[in-house]
């Protein structure tokens, strides 16, 4: 069994004890969730390779990426019994349809600037879902739910770094990145604060140095444009996470 899958059963288990959401719910949840995360991934991605178009290996793993969206809605659909929720589920997949056809032409500004539009829907549907779909965490669990919250972010923080490339943007984009820069700091923060066993402890440092050295490069997108530096920035980090959600699935 593999370590992200071990986490995500263990999330699964977490969520499962205690509370008053049902199991529909929490499965909804946990699919939200994930959507969240692959719409800034999808769009990060393609940003990177609309800047090394040679790399065909991006394409395939943004279709990868596709494929596991697709699941998280049937998932939420089999799971949730929210009307509204099911509703916004067909739009969410008439955007997924377009981000498939997108992929079929060659990167350009447009397709860039289209895939971002897209990634944007997805990210305010499954932001929709979740508050419909509510309920209040224990420490331990909204630890684990913080970690996962963390993951997107670090999606959306560099994919706002990779939208440099494409030269005068949105102007509120710069404020957005300093939002998501702050957002994540706070909850790394709480990791860095978070009373781990010795075995995490380097964990822990590896995650604040890391942090201090990528913030910088990100802060200063306009100076060091590094694609290749921030999709290894992205993996390490998501690399960290997976082992601090881990702990706290097998904590509870």
């Amino acid at each position: 069994m593999s370590l992200m899958t071990r986490v995500i059963l263990g999330v699964s288990l977490l969520l499962s004890v205690g509370f008053s959401a049902t199991r529909s719910d929490i499965n909804t949840i946990e699919s939200a969730e994930r959507t969240r995360y692959l719409s800034q991934k999808i769009a990060k991605d393609y940003l990177y390779l609309y800047a090394r178009p040679k790399l065909t290996h991006l394409k395939t793993g943004i279709e990868h990426t596709l494929d596991e969206l697709s699941d998280t809605f049937t998932a939420i659909a089999s799971s949730t019994r929210d009307s509204d929720s099911k509703d916004l589920l067909k739009y969410l997949k008439y955007t997924h349809e377009n981000i498939r056809k997108l992929l079929t032409e060659k990167p350009s500004r447009r397709t860039a600037l289209s895939m971002l539009a897209y990634s944007e829907i997805l990210l305010e549907g499954a932001e929709f879902i979740l508050k419909e779909h509510q309920y209040t965490f224990a420490p331990n669990e909204a630890m684990l739910m913080g970690i996962k919250k963390d993951e997107y972010l670090i999606e959306r923080l560099t994919k706002y770094y990779m939208l440099t490339h494409l030269g005068k943007i949105d102007p509120e984009i710069h404020k957005k990145m300093l939002r998501t820069s702050k957002e994540l700091s706070q909850g790394f923060g709480t990791i860095l604060s978070y009373q781990y066993p010795p075995e995490l402890q380097k964990l822990k440092k590896d995650l604040s140095l890391f942090w201090n050295a990528s913030g910088y490069m990100l802060a200063h997108a306009s100076d060091i444009f590094a694609p290749s530096l921030v999709d290894i920035t992205s993996s390490h980090f998501e690399q960290l996470m997976v082992q601090f959600s881990l702990y706290h699935s097998k904590s509870q």
